[in-house]
């Protein structure tokens, strides 16, 4: 019945939210996915590390009510943003998975938490090549990049301009553009 909401608030067609749902429905038949459900699900396509964490901070930035479930209209507000949303909303939404504790604003600490998830979701594929203070690198690199003004945290402001100067993050956020 909300079909044409749905189609009215994301960048999907009615075919393509059916054929959403159905995906939904079948692997979560209550419509509604909890934490864990949503971490066994996307284990299967890291098999060869633990994406549990990296999980854990996805699922908190599709629970935008933070209610400890994920209902298909979450889900699917967060694909559409993510597969065909402009530039600037799919950054927004970036942000917003990197803001773990939710306070505006991106922290070393935060960033650390989030490349170490990433890593172990990689797993074998990085860790035998990675010295022990690669993220420490990745993360200090990115506050040069990001931190305009050196004061320790990344803004919203601060990560969308980062971003849109650097051509390399403009091109993977194209490379998802319009997959369905």
């Amino acid at each position: 019945e909300g079909l044409e909401q749905l189609e009215a608030q994301t960048n999907f067609t009615k075919r393509e939210l059916q054929v959403l749902y159905r995906g939904f429905k079948n692997e979560c038949p209550s419509g509604v996915v909890n934490e864990d459900t949503f971490k066994q699900i996307y284990a299967q396509f890291f098999p060869h590390g633990d994406a549990s964490t990296y999980a854990h901070y996805l699922f908190n930035a599709f629970d935008t009510t933070q209610t400890g479930s994920v209902k298909f209209e979450d889900f699917v507000t967060a694909l559409s943003i993510l597969l065909r949303g402009t530039v600037h909303e799919k950054l927004r939404w970036t942000f917003n998975l990197y803001d773990i504790n939710k306070d505006g604003y991106i922290n070393k600490e935060e960033m650390m938490d989030i490349v170490k998830a990433i890593y172990d979701m990689m797993g074998a594929y990085t860790y035998p090549v990675l010295a022990e203070d690669t993220p420490r690198q990745h993360v200090d690199v990115f506050f040069q990049k990001m931190d305009k003004n050196k004061d320790g945290i990344v803004t919203l402001d601060e990560f969308l301009e980062s971003c849109q100067e650097d051509d390399n993050i403009m091109r993977s956020l194209q490379l998802f553009q319009n997959v369905m």
